[in-house]
């Protein structure tokens, strides 16, 4: 039993290193302490792109001082995640940090990546009738 409870510990403190690996530095970065995407998305996120994307429930939501019709979501000053644009109803998502593990990670198209964003955005930070695009920079806004 003792053992189970161990191997169990271990696993959640690698979980909540590759965690933290990835908010730090990326995905890809975190991929490669554990021998790269596949085993990273199966590791941490059971395979369900829902699993990545509920990684980023924590943001910081900040009114963009520069644009009034902007609100941020980060966990960093200057290193945004997310920004919605209310004015278009656009949420621009960062392409390297979020969108290309969907894409390129878990093999969705554009358009599953698109809804997916749609239903998490909707559920968790309450924007609906958004549509979310990629974006490779959005830091600094």
């Amino acid at each position: 039993m003792k053992d189970i409870i161990r191997k169990i510990l271990k696993e959640e403190n690698l979980k909540q290193n590759l965690k933290q690996q990835m908010k730090d530095y990326g995905w890809r970065s975190a991929a490669e302490l554990v021998g790269g995407t596949k085993n990273f998305m199966s590791i941490m996120y059971n395979n369900n792109p829902m699993n990545f994307l509920n990684t980023f429930n924590d943001l910081d939501i900040v009114q963009s001082k520069e644009k009034p019709d902007w609100t941020l979501y980060r966990y960093e000053k200057g290193k945004n995640l997310i920004v919605y644009d209310k004015k278009f109803d656009l949420v621009y998502i960062k392409w390297g940090d979020i969108w290309s593990l969907l894409d390129h990670g878990f093999g969705l198209n554009y358009d599953e990546v698109q809804e997916l964003m749609k239903e998490w955005l909707g559920k968790v930070y309450n924007l609906k009738g958004v549509t979310p695009i990629p974006q490779n920079s959005i830091e600094g806004l």
